[in-house]
């Protein structure tokens, strides 16, 4: 295993670690389920890189593949929560109703489980993007006016389009880099390595958001 991947699960554990005291702090719900999610993540990254590697089975997306259904349709409701204006509510609401039917669709008759479903990746990236920037929006027409310095749903999102940025038009062109994978075998590491640096990027703004909120609570209880 590379070096940038250790730091990568160890980022992704001390993410979920850090949320858990969501649990304790009476925060919203939507940030305890979004810590759920998180230590599916690690669960899931553990379980892909030692015990399918140990049992002999290469094709990681019989896990990945769903995993990436109850990833991006989580990020769907938790936005779906968070949202106020009707109109986008009603936007994540489609999502939430189309996107399995699109990833079932796709995997049973492109895919098969046989390698990544890049549609299901491309859509669910484009789509938590426009999440993102709905949230932005809502931030920036309130009327009240929030501290962006404590207040973690910003940090979750800012993180969330910082990678989605990149990975929405990596997996675009992902079978362009694989066919010319062994010509280019050194570009497409270095891909794969800014991946994961800014997968790396994601999970640390997602601790921050969460510690951040945890600071700002024990200071004004303690005031």
């Amino acid at each position: 295993m590379s070096a940038i991947k250790s730091v990568y699960l160890a980022i992704v554990l001390i993410a979920f670690l850090t949320s858990l005291i969501s649990f304790r702090s009476g925060l919203p719900f939507h940030l305890k389920l979004f810590a759920g999610l998180l230590g599916l993540t690690f669960v899931v990254e553990i379980f892909c890189l030692y015990f399918l590697w140990t049992l002999h089975i290469k094709n990681t997306m019989v896990v990945y593949g769903p995993f990436n259904l109850v990833e991006f349709w989580v990020y769907g409701y938790f936005y779906y929560l968070l949202i106020r204006v009707k109109a986008l509510r009603r936007i994540i609401l489609l999502f939430l109703v189309v996107f399995p039917i699109f990833w079932l669709a796709t995997f049973i008759f492109i895919f098969r489980f046989n390698q990544w479903n890049t549609y299901v990746t491309v859509a669910g990236s484009f789509f938590s993007i426009l999440f993102v920037l709905m949230y932005y929006y809502q931030l920036v027409m309130a009327e009240e006016i929030q501290s962006i310095r404590h207040l973690p749903e910003f940090w979750i999102a800012t993180g969330m389009l910082m990678f989605y940025l990149w990975e929405l038009p990596f997996f675009g062109t992902l079978n362009f880099f694989l066919s010319y994978y062994l010509a280019h075998r050194s570009v497409n590491l270095a891909l794969l390595n800014t991946r994961l640096v800014l997968d790396c990027l994601m999970y640390a703004s997602f601790s921050y958001g969460y510690l951040c909120r945890i600071v700002n609570t024990t200071k004004y209880s303690s005031s």
